[in-house]
C-alpha cells in the first residue's frame, strides 16, 4: 500500500490532485481510487494491469446500476398496480355515494309530501268539524225532524265525498314519487369489506 500511495500525484498544497493515480498508463477517478485503496488485491492488480482493474470496476458498477434499475422497475410496477386498485375502489365508492345521495333526495321529497298531506288532512278535518257544527245549529233552528234527518244525510255524503277526494289526491302524489329501497345494512357492510379486501 505504501508503494501505491507513493504513486499518487500531489498538488502544491500537499493534497492529492483530483485523486488521480497513475498505475502504468491508467488514470482512475476518485470513486475508483477509493475502491482500489480499500482492496489490497485490487491495488496489486492496479500496479500490474491498471486497465484490467478499470474494466472490472466498470463491470461491477454496471452490474450494480442494472440491479438498481431492475429494483426501481419492480417498485414502479407494484405502485402502478396499487394505483389501479385504488382507482377502481374510488370509482365504486363514488358510484355508491352518488346512488345514496339520489336516494336521500327522494326520501326527503317523499317526507315533505307526506307532511303536506298530513297538514291538508288536518285542515280538512277542521273544516269538516266546523261544517258539522254549523249544520247542527241550522238543524236545531229549523226544528223539523225530517229536514234535520235530511241535513244529517247531506252532511254524511259531503264528508264522504271530501274524504274520497283527499284519498285520491294522496294516491296521485304517492304514485308520482319514485322510491327505491335502501340496501340492507348487511349488504353495505359486505360491500365495504369487499372494497377493503381489494
Amino acid at each position: 500500500m505504501d508503494s501505491l500511495m507513493g504513486k499518487l500525484s500531489f498538488a502544491a498544497n500537499g493534497e492529492p490532485a483530483k485523486f488521480s493515480l497513475e498505475f502504468g498508463s491508467g488514470d482512475f477517478t476518485p470513486a475508483e481510487m477509493k475502491r482500489i485503496m480499500a482492496d489490497e488485491k485490487l491495488a496489486e492488480m492496479a500496479l500490474a494491469d491498471p486497465k484490467r482493474v478499470k474494466r472490472q470496476s466498470a463491470a461491477r458498477s454496471k452490474e450494480r446500476r442494472m440491479r438498481y434499475i431492475a429494483e426501481l422497475e419492480q417498485k414502479v410496477q407494484i405502485l402502478q398496480t396499487e394505483a389501479t386498485t385504488l382507482s377502481a375502489q374510488l370509482t365504486l365508492l363514488q358510484r355508491d355515494s352518488s346512488g345514496m345521495a339520489t336516494q336521500n333526495n327522494e326520501l326527503k321529497f317523499r317526507l315533505q309530501s307526506m307532511e303536506q298531506q298530513a297538514q291538508l288532512r288536518d285542515a280538512l278535518n277542521e273544516a269538516l268539524t266546523a261544517e258539522v257544527q254549523r249544520l247542527k245549529l241550522a238543524a236545531n233552528e229549523v226544528g223539523d225532524t225530517s229536514s234535520s234527518s235530511n241535513l244529517a244525510h247531506q252532511i254524511q255524503l259531503r264528508c264522504q265525498n271530501q274524504m274520497l277526494d283527499l284519498h285520491k289526491q294522496q294516491q296521485q302524489q304517492v304514485e308520482q314519487i319514485p322510491f327505491y329501497q335502501l340496501e340492507q345494512p348487511e349488504q353495505q357492510n359486505g360491500t365495504a369489506r369487499n372494497h377493503e379486501s381489494k
